[in-house]
């Protein structure tokens, strides 16, 4: 009885044990999730953020030991102003977006681009319009949203095919109607980004085709962060450095990373397919994302775009603390 006696003790002992550190190592484990530093960031619904999409999809935030909340807006423009009031910690943004709130504020950071394209803006006319090269637009309309690369894309390109910007009429659209006012046509044709020159494209009644501009204008999107007290370089470097695994994985997984995408962003296979080769998706911070920033802020002055008379310094804005601890190659600045 006795051997019964203490077989039972050592068993209940045996179970007070596991379930005492049991409970320590799932309290353990509580706490370290919740020790995670959390971080929001903007991201503009769009192809050009797959990084994060992936990043968050394949766990890597949380690899890197930190929290991402990821707030979906529509827009370069919207994610930077949620910055600015505070809504989220980091934001994506394009140049455009980067260069008029240059103009306007001196307490933020380029912490670094994620994807490349040049080809994201086209110039679309209807198919059989007889519009295919900048002289064919002379006297005519094309379709703009003002103040933006769009308006920008397009001065480019007649400039640099020897026409007039004068001698082109632009009208003023929110980028959604841009491709309804082509198919009606209101414009000869529209400058435009995607996903709206594959919607123009993809009319069943009325399709457009892109004109040859590739290669024209390089857009670059851009991960953001505010200066100041707030600022936290170790959450921005734990940001990068799951961004940068996902950038490696688009790499490796084109298929996979493009099935992520349709999911998160609801994209039909044929939209990917239209842009994906087009994208060059990497860490980078390089005096050629400040020489494109700098023409469109001369540009933005001709055009009286803005009040201002001069432009700011605009490397002032670039800060590659961060990437640098990722990659000491990714940045040449």
């Amino acid at each position: 009885m006795n051997g019964f006696i203490k077989a039972g003790i050592a068993l209940a002992i045996a179970v007070v044990a596991i379930l005492f550190f049991g409970y320590q190592s799932s309290d353990s484990q509580v706490l370290t999730k919740k020790a995670l530093p959390s971080v929001r960031i903007a991201v503009s619904t769009t192809p050009l953020s797959a990084p994060f999409y992936i990043a968050d999809k394949q766990g890597f935030f949380k690899a890197e030991g930190i929290n991402a909340e990821l707030v979906s807006l529509a827009g370069g423009t919207k994610c930077f102003s949620a910055l600015l009031s505070n809504e989220v910690d980091l934001a994506t943004s394009s140049n455009s977006v980067i260069m008029f709130n240059g103009f306007k504020y001196d307490h933020f950071s380029v912490l670094s681009s994620f994807v490349e394209s040049d080809n994201d803006i086209k110039l679309m006319s209807l198919s059989g319009s007889g519009i295919d090269k900048a002289q064919d637009l002379i006297g005519k309309s094309v379709g703009i949203v003002k103040g933006s690369a769009s308006e920008y894309f397009l001065h480019t390109w007649l400039t640099l095919s020897g026409v007039d910007p004068n001698m082109v009429l632009t009208k003023a659209y929110s980028v959604v109607d841009l491709p309804k006012a082509l198919s009606l046509g209101e414009v000869s044709a529209i400058s435009v980004w995607e996903p709206f020159a594959f919607t123009s494209a993809s009319n069943r009644n009325n399709p457009a085709h892109p004109l040859d501009t590739k290669g024209l204008y390089n857009l670059s999107f851009n991960l953001v962060g505010l200066k100041g007290d707030t600022r936290n370089i170790e959450n921005e470097q734990k940001v990068l450095a799951a961004l940068n695994r996902a950038v490696h994985y688009i790499a490796e997984h084109p298929e996979e990373s493009q099935m992520i995408l349709q999911e998160q962003l609801e994209l039909s296979q044929a939209f990917i397919d239209w842009i994906w080769q087009d994208y060059l998706f990497k860490l980078s911070l390089n005096q050629s994302q400040v020489s494109s920033i700098e023409q469109q802020a001369r540009w933005a002055i001709e055009s009286k775009l803005v009040i201002n008379e001069t432009a700011p310094d605009f490397i002032q804005f670039f800060d590659a603390t961060a990437l640098q601890k990722i990659d000491p190659h990714a940045s040449s600045l």
